[in-house]
């Protein structure tokens, strides 16, 4: 998969990237804020954001996550401070910080499946649907 991560902690988004990378996805993007997660995702239509609710210079993930999802691109937050299920027309579900490296995989996994429009796997510990 293409993924965008929208996350505002270095150490966090590149922990995040070589994970993902480690296990054959693309990041396209690491973006901070909103204006650079809007313009990656509209630059590289990515598959997959993974996006964090508080991001640099006090920019609302949630927000960034609507703009994104309305692009089309599938939306999980990955949070210490998930969102409730207010949201579940603009992303599949929330992986709770801190995050491990099997939830990552097994995050991106569901992303996957409901991208394809197959049936996802289970949920890692630490993650719920929304849905």
């Amino acid at each position: 998969m293409k993924i965008l991560i929208v996350e505002d902690e270095a150490l966090i988004a590149l922990n995040i990237r070589d994970v993902l990378e480690d296990c054959g996805h693309q990041v396209v993007e690491i973006a901070d804020d909103e204006p650079s997660a809007l313009l990656a995702a509209t630059h590289y239509r990515p598959d997959l954001a993974l996006v964090d609710m508080r991001l640099a210079g006090g920019d609302s993930g949630l927000e960034v996550a609507r703009k994104i999802s309305a692009m089309g691109v599938a939306v999980i937050f990955a949070t210490g401070n998930c969102p409730g299920k207010l949201v579940n027309e603009v992303a599949i579900g929330c992986l709770h910080k801190p995050l491990s490296d099997a939830q990552i995989v097994a995050g991106v996994a569901i992303a996957e499946a409901v991208v394809s429009e197959a049936p996802p796997p289970p949920p890692p510990p630490g993650m719920h649907m929304f849905q």
